[in-house]
């Protein structure tokens, strides 16, 4: 919703974004202004007000952000940091049909409507449906962008008559699930095309291992079922250019690089020396991300003598089980257990190694940002890290892979990577030719142009 629209306005595509106005969005700054509407919105028989701000052109693309004071002025976007707000799937239903509502309060005639996860599920079924039990028959055409399918905005079924659709919509073919509502289940139902975010994921949700139960529904609609494999911007994340690091560099001139992991082992409180390893994680603390095989490994990780740093933020379980290994290995582990975006930068630029062990990942962007800062990523070969990483063994290898979620893939997978570590001639060439690749959101923006186009045309 960041790099997508402003790279698709640059190659001639009218872009149109709509949000909602959370209330940690600072309307000064990012020079917001109140629009002359208001809507009326309708969930069940109860009706809120909502308003709509404007943020003109700004590079290039309009966007407009949904307000309910019920809904949006609260802290954070989907919850605290303990648990999600009881009342989600109200609040992103009060959203989307907002968004139906302001497409035709104001006469707008999109070719198709983009729609990102179980938040913007919904959207198809209103196009067509109407929000208030008037049937609109809405003729735009939908694209359901699955970003991970492990989160698919279920409600009791009890709620159902909040979006005022009619019972067809509420059946095993439609909303229904395990007799509850499965937000995400509609829009991958009713949308006229589906995306995963690369093609390993978009094979792999078609199976129950990766599926999330809604195999059945993918498999069906394989034949609209799409991958586009993320891009990054790299106006945003640049070595030569990076403000946040401490020194900048390039993949003729790597001196920079070396400075930059000299300060991230002060930092940390370890040795300061070239030739230890360092590993560095950026991650949510979450099972998703491999952190109960990561923890499985590491003593045989400390084992290899490489110095290892973490940033991130999670289940108390892990939070609380690297802070242990910290206290008791400090030359070894330094743990950030916080959100930081210029200590994100930083680590991306002075570790040798990055890992991303996985246990599933429907793209990933670490692996892609660690590339070009000449990072080379360890990763578990499953969905976007399968189609982004080479391996080392491979002609033109950019990393190094494992394959079986197990301790002794990712052990071996490791050791294999520090022994090219330990040959400096041969490390040198692997992170001039990861940091060449070219994983630019300009590229992803081509390929969602020709799945609109193909979209259109059906």
């Amino acid at each position: 919703m960041a790099s997508l629209p402003k790279a698709l306005a640059k190659q001639g595509v009218e872009v149109i974004r709509m949000i909602p106005l959370y209330q940690d969005i600072d309307r000064e700054k990012y020079r917001l202004k109140k629009c002359d509407v208001e809507l009326h919105i309708p969930l069940g028989h109860a009706w809120f007000q909502g308003r709509v701000w404007m943020q003109e052109a700004y590079e290039g693309v309009t966007t407009y952000f949904i307000h309910c004071h019920e809904f949006f002025q609260r802290p954070g976007i989907y919850g605290t940091e303990d648990h999600g707000y009881a009342d989600n799937f109200e609040r992103f239903l009060f959203f989307q049909k907002a968004v139906v509502r302001l497409i035709d309060e104001w006469g707008m005639k999109p070719d198709l409507v983009h729609c990102n996860d179980w938040q913007a599920g919904l959207v198809p079924m209103l196009l067509h449906h109407g929000i208030d039990g008037h049937f609109r028959n809405g003729c735009e055409k939908t694209l359901m962008t699955v970003h991970n399918l492990a989160h698919q905005g279920w409600a009791p079924a009890e709620k159902f008559y909040m979006t005022n659709l009619p019972d067809s919509c509420y059946t095993m073919h439609t909303l229904e699930f395990f007799g509850e509502i499965n937000t995400l289940k509609g829009g991958l139902v009713a949308a006229t095309a589906i995306n995963a975010v690369s093609p390993t994921y978009a094979e792999e949700i078609k199976t129950p291992e990766f599926g999330c139960r809604l195999n059945g529904v993918l498999y069906h609609r394989q034949s609209v079922l799409h991958g586009i494999l993320n891009g990054i911007d790299y106006n945003r994340w640049n070595p030569e250019t990076d403000p946040y690091i401490p020194a900048n560099y390039s993949a003729s001139d790597l001196s920079g690089k070396a400075t930059c992991k000299e300060s991230v082992q002060q930092d940390c409180g370890f040795k300061v020396d070239p030739r230890i390893p360092l590993l560095g994680i950026i991650t949510r603390l979450v099972p998703q991300k491999g952190i109960d095989l990561l923890l499985g490994a590491f003593d045989q990780v400390l084992a290899t003598g490489a110095q290892f740093v973490l940033l991130g933020t999670g289940d108390d379980r892990y939070e609380e089980a690297f802070r242990t290994l910290a206290e008791r290995h400090p030359e070894q582990v330094h743990c950030c257990i916080e959100f930081s975006f210029e200590k994100a930068h930083c680590i991306e630029a002075g570790s040798d190694i990055f890992m991303m062990p996985s246990e599933f990942e429907p793209c990933g962007q670490n692996q892609l940002y660690s590339m070009r800062y000449g990072t080379i990523p360890l990763v578990h070969g499953v969905g976007g890290l399968e189609d982004s990483v080479v391996d080392y063994s491979q002609k033109g290898g950019t990393g190094f892979k494992f394959h079986g979620y197990r301790v002794e893939a990712y052990v071996e997978c490791l050791e294999r990577a520090l022994r090219v570590y330990h040959d400096p001639g041969r490390w040198k060439t692997l992170m001039k030719r990861a940091m060449k690749q070219d994983f630019s959101v300009v590229h992803m923006a081509k390929d969602y142009i020709a799945l609109y186009e193909k979209i259109l045309k059906q």
